[in-house]
């Protein structure tokens, strides 16, 4: 290599990277950011060294701020042991371990330096700080200029003439909380600290710092520290003039002896040395010329593929013609994100994994997976969006060219434009496809001219579209083609809307399912997001084509330029995200998850919304009636006990009720002002013994269950079928439970007798039954053998009670002597647990003094230690990844862990130790309702699965099948997990058959 400076001297630019703050920014960031390569195809992880490369490359070519460097150090601390300790040990006591994932980088950092031509800066006993400002000091007495590249606010005391600090970006661009680079000057040290950058380590001496468990003075903060610094002009006048100090409290503060030793101690600790003796010399820190193979081999074998890509054409090096660096190749001593551990550097002890480690997918393409989805990746990004280059199909001979071409491509998305988004009851207007990424066409087949919109508005066909039926019967071979590949998002929609004109699409690819299992927790999965998340591109939304509110014409109006753009981008959209999605499945390891919980969950969930369930409506009447009587008996006794009518669904009325003129404990404002009446303030009130509000809980009950269902179902008829067909989503939830909405049926209450009114009026057809298959205590049964709980399981195993059983341990009475409260308690804390509740939610779920429900947990924890392990486990992990993993493969992220919020930070601890549970719960239902209708058939019978609800599954079969039914259903429920996991405990599952769903439950 060859030199390309000259020594420090005026003129000079010196570079000064505080390494080892930029390693953990770039760590965080790294697992903030959307992007996916954040570990290499064997498990190492490297997204902090990714953007550490990133950065320095920037800095190497670039400068920042403007500037250029002449002269480059990136400085680390080489251990903890620096001479602060010495005198005194407690300095940075409290720091937490690096993240699990982020130790292993740390040698890759320094790797990285040497592979750009520099070399790392690390001194035993100094700190990195220590360097920077000593290096600071030789270049300005040299009379050159200096950028110390950190944000860390220690390194501000060293802030002067030709001195200046710059904070990199933090962040991800455009998020919440992120900091554009910044330039900080003396004027900004003044913001912050309040004094000039020559009085900063006298306002640190007296604040102290947490972080770095530097004492400093007790009860005075920066702000007051820098009155009094300003006010006596430094330290050492301050303590020698304190005792004249007005304030009695800063007197005695600033006058004790002790106080003022640890105040001295402080400002030792916090003041930078700025004459350590060097060993690389400052004029050594000028840029080298790197060896440009050498640096293009290490960065392939870090997988590195848009930085390798730059660098070569930077430095003129044919990457195909080098070899990756085999020294970094097949590197151990990492831990995958799976938990399995490899075997440990020196400086990481391993611990022992507890599963194996997940086979790896072999090279894709003559890619690896990591190396390819990256490609794909740049190849979604760079590729632009023209919605010109669409084409209007209006003549069968393009339909047909164009079906043939899809053919020869083997892969197709599609979409369908229709007049609502009830897939059982709307009209098909059009069809989509895209074969390329660029290449796409839209199909009208019954957009309409005048008219309101619909196609029952007296409006006429537009001239020159394809018949329907034409069109379909040309499309029918290519979507049921074996030989060719359907892609699209949310494809059930699409499947229900062309089931109902006898076309039946498979095989099939799913963009929004593949997002879930890739990002459950990160984001949504809609179109829109996923695009501008994916390809960098703003799709077209459907108001701006179809309007919204008074001014909605419906996509059949829609004029067929416009409709084209809409819909061929939605197809041309779904096919680059499935190709840039598709390839990170084998990279990060979710093809399992994608293949075994996601996909078949699409024909399982059409086929049940397409069979529907029957309702009787004359019992929904005659229940409404009954809860108008029961809420008009509510509301005068309600009314008798405020002294006054009011408007029960007025929340601002109901507290200045409850609040205002009776006074009750526990209220709460809204960020506007008015009383908090929420469901969880009138429960609070109600476990206190107060009727009034037990009574308002009740009316709200009631009016919930009139309105929402008793009212609403008979809506939700279909006019062909007569039944009424919810529908399911998929990839809403975190812990990956289905919803349903259009009606929603996972929210009918089965616990109290109104509810369960409700349940009656779902009812089988003539001849037939209504069967319902529960797991009982599914989520128990997975903490036991989760948490490894050798009490809970033992208890499964022998079939016994299990709220007795534990409240025998707890409690030490006998199980067949149990009192029912004593069993009550018991079960509301064994269910409480698993939701992280606490001793003041226990305390009102059972009535009883919170010390008591404080008593109860700490024996619960004492009799099953491992629960307390677990939960502790969890936390630990979700902290450092922001992500926890159900048994069966599926990620659960959290990636506002990071919050600097506490309160937020508990919410989603306590989120994470359930979801790995109710996670698991979702993936075992799952997996017995994708081979639920195939196992039925093969039994030779005619039941058909309908409804799923939590942790039922709710089937219609004819009477004279009930008991067969029943028994594969439970055969197929309680051997879901295998043979993925065999459970160390049990399975149980009960079903019944009756007429109506209440009755089966």
């Amino acid at each position: 290599m060859t030199l390309t400076h000259k020594p420090v001297g005026p003129g000079s630019h010196v570079f000064l990277v505080d390494g080892s703050s930029f390693v953990f920014r770039a760590y965080f960031q790294s697992i903030r950011q959307d992007a996916k390569y954040n570990y290499r195809s064997d498990s190492l992880p490297t997204g902090a060294v990714r953007l550490f490369c990133t950065k320095i490359l920037q800095f190497v070519r670039e400068g920042a701020a403007g500037v250029t460097p002449t002269h480059l150090a990136i400085i680390f601390d080489k251990s903890e042991n620096s001479f602060r300790k010495e005198i005194y040990p407690e300095y940075k006591a409290h720091r937490s371990e690096p993240p699990e994932d982020l130790v292993p980088q740390f040698p890759l950092m320094r790797a990285a330096v040497r592979a750009f031509g520099l070399t790392p800066i690390e001194q035993d006993v100094y700190e990195a700080d220590d360097l920077i400002a000593t290096y600071a000091a030789q270049a300005r007495a040299k009379g050159a200029d200096v950028l110390i590249v950190s944000a860390d606010k220690d390194l501000m005391q060293l802030i002067g003439p030709g001195v200046t600090m710059y904070d990199p970006a933090s962040g991800v661009a455009g998020a919440k909380g992120a900091r554009e680079e910044r330039l900080i000057t003396e004027a900004e040290v003044v913001d912050y600290f309040g004094v000039p950058p020559g009085r900063v380590v006298d306002v640190q001496a007296l604040a102290g710092d947490s972080t770095d468990n530097v004492p400093g003075a007790r009860g005075i903060g920066v702000k007051t520290a820098a009155q009094l610094i300003n006010e006596y002009g430094d330290l050492d006048t301050l303590l020698e003039k304190a005792g004249a100090i007005k304030q009695p409290k800063r007197r005695e503060t600033l006058t004790d002896p002790e106080s003022v030793k640890l105040i001295r101690l402080s400002k030792k600790l916090v003041e930078l040395v700025r004459d350590v003796p060097l060993e690389t010399s400052l004029d050594d820190l000028g840029l080298h010329q790197p060896d440009a193979k050498k640096l293009v081999a290490f960065l392939q074998a870090m997988e590195f593929t848009t930085i390798t890509r730059r660098v070569s054409e930077l430095y003129g090096v044919d990457a195909s013609e080098v070899e990756p660096d085999p020294a970094f190749i097949g590197a151990a001593g990492w831990r995958t994100r799976d938990g399995a551990a490899a075997e440990a550097p020196a400086q990481a002890p391993a611990q022992a994994p507890k599963t194996p480690a997940p086979a790896q997918a072999p090279p894709v393409d003559g890619l690896a997976p990591s190396t390819l989805a990256a490609a794909r990746k740049a190849q979604a990004l760079a590729a632009k969006i023209d919605r010109s280059a669409y084409e209007t199909v209006m003549r069968v001979e393009r339909l047909d060219q164009w079906i043939a071409d899809a053919f020869a491509a083997g892969v197709v998305a599609l979409d369908t434009e229709t007049t609502s988004l009830d897939p059982m009851s709307c009209a098909l207007v059009g069809v989509s496809l895209a074969l390329e990424p660029g290449r796409a066409c839209y199909i009208p087949l019954q957009h309409r001219e005048g008219g309101n919109g619909d196609l029952f508005g007296g409006a006429d066909l537009v001239p020159g579209q394809i018949p329907l039926a034409a069109a379909l019967d040309r499309l029918k071979p290519l979507f049921e083609s074996d030989a060719v590949l359907k892609v699209a998002q949310n494809m059930k929609y699409d499947l229900l809307v062309l089931s109902r004109h006898g076309v039946d699409v498979a095989p099939i690819e799913d963009t929004m399912l593949i997002s879930y299992a890739l990002d459950t927790g990160r984001n949504n999965h809609g179109l829109d997001e996923l695009a501008q998340k994916h390809l960098g591109h703003e799709n077209i939304t459907f108001a701006q084509v179809a309007g919204s509110g008074r001014s909605f014409i419906g996509f059949a109006r829609v004029p067929l330029d416009k409709a084209t753009e809409y819909a061929a981008e939605d197809a041309d959209v779904a096919l680059r995200l499935w190709r840039a999605l598709r390839a990170r499945l084998p990279a990060e390891q979710k093809t399992t998850v994608y293949e075994t919980l996601e996909r078949p969950m699409v024909e399982t969930l059409a086929r049940m919304e397409r069979r529907g369930i029957t309702i009787d409506r004359q019992m929904l009447s005659r229940l409404s009636g009954e809860f108008a009587q029961d809420m008009a008996r509510l509301e005068a006794d309600i009314f008798e006990m405020a002294g006054e009518a009011f408007n029960l669904g007025s929340p601002k009325q109901l507290g200045e009720i409850l609040f205002g003129k009776m006074g009750l404990p526990g209220a709460k404002k809204t960020a506007t002002g008015a009383w908090s009446t929420s469901a969880s303030v009138l429960e609070d009130l109600a476990s206190e013994g107060n009727d009034f509000a037990r009574r308002i809980l009740d009316w709200r009950q009631l009016s919930k269950l009139k309105s929402t269902y008793a009212d609403a179902l008979p809506g939700f008829v279909n006019t062909e079928t007569g039944r009424v067909h919810t529908c399911y989503s998929l990839g809403a939830t975190t812990t990956g439970r289905l919803s349903s909405s259009e009606p929603n049926l996972q929210n009918i209450p089965v616990r109290n007798e109104a509810g369960r009114k409700i349940r009656k009026a779902f009812i089988a057809s003539p001849g037939h039954v209504l069967i319902s298959a529960d797991y009982s205590q599914i989520e128990l049964r997975l903490l036991a053998h989760i948490a490894d709980i050798p009490q809970l399981k033992k208890a499964f195993a022998d079939d016994i009670d299990i709220h007795a059983m534990t409240a025998s341990e707890m409690f030490g009475v006998p199980v067949k002597d149990m009192p029912s409260e004593v069993r009550r308690r018991a079960k509301a804390i064994n269910f409480g647990i698993i939701y992280g509740i606490s001793a003041f939610g226990l305390a009102n779920q059972l009535s009883i003094p919170r010390e008591e429900a404080s008593a109860y947990i700490k024996r619960y924890f004492e009799r099953f230690p491992g629960i307390r392990d677990y939960m502790d486990a969890t936390k630990k992990i979700v902290r450092e990844k922001n992500c926890v993993t159900t048994i069966f493969g599926r990620s659960l992220h959290f990636p506002r862990m990071a919050s600097a919020n506490a309160s937020d930070r508990a919410f989603y601890e306590r989120a994470a130790i359930n979801a790995p549970i109710q996670g698991a719960a979702a993936d075992i239902i799952r997996r017995a309702m994708v081979r639920m209708d195939a196992a039925l058939v093969d039994a030779g019978l005619s039941a058909q699965m309908l409804l799923q609800v939590h942790d039922e599954l709710v089937f219609e079969a004819p009477a004279a099948e009930a008991e067969a039914t029943i028994a594969v259903a439970r055969r197929i429920m309680e051997q879901a997990p295998l043979p993925a996991v065999a459970l160390s405990v049990p399975l149980k599952v009960d079903a019944r058959a009756a007429q109506n769903w209440d009755e089966a439950h």
